[in-house]
């Protein structure tokens, strides 16, 4: 008889558990039902709409600030030198990175616009049409590549 009250004081705690653990799965099927209605309730939020709006935000951020360059106009002027170390200019907002074509010899030779053309260091050039029609620097192109 002592066992038998032995047995019974395991397994009421083993059925009290498994008793509960039902009880849970009640309650889960319950809960998806109430986090769909908060779901759907909290879609409609205007908290989730500004959520929503902050990654577009800090994509924002991330984007790399304007370089420290000269206005164009004020770099491309025919006759005046282009810096040895040019890497770009603005245009407004805009940063219009060097278009640089490399020389056989390790110089380069920058090109803006279509229209005008330097060597780093050098005296820039404006020609009167397309880069690619103008003698000077086709001759320019055929000496850099020699």
């Amino acid at each position: 008889m002592k066992a038998r009250g032995t047995l019974v004081a395991l397994l009421l705690p083993l059925a009290l558990l498994l008793a509960a653990c039902g009880g849970d799965s009640d309650s889960t099927a319950t809960d998806p039902d109430a986090s769909d209605s908060s779901t759907a309730t909290d879609t409609a939020s205007p908290t989730e709409a500004t959520e929503t709006s902050e990654p577009s935000e800090t994509a924002s951020e991330t984007t790399p600030p304007t370089p420290d360059w000269p206005a164009c106009g004020d770099v491309w002027v025919a006759d005046a030198r282009l810096a040895l170390g040019y890497k770009g200019c603005l245009e407004g907002d805009t940063a219009v990175k060097a278009d640089n074509l490399s020389c056989s010899s390790g110089q380069r030779i920058v090109r803006y616009d279509d229209s005008f053309f330097a060597v780093a260091g050098g005296t820039i050039y404006e020609t009167s049409g397309p880069l690619e029609k103008d003698k000077e620097y086709l001759q320019k192109i055929r000496t850099c590549r020699g």
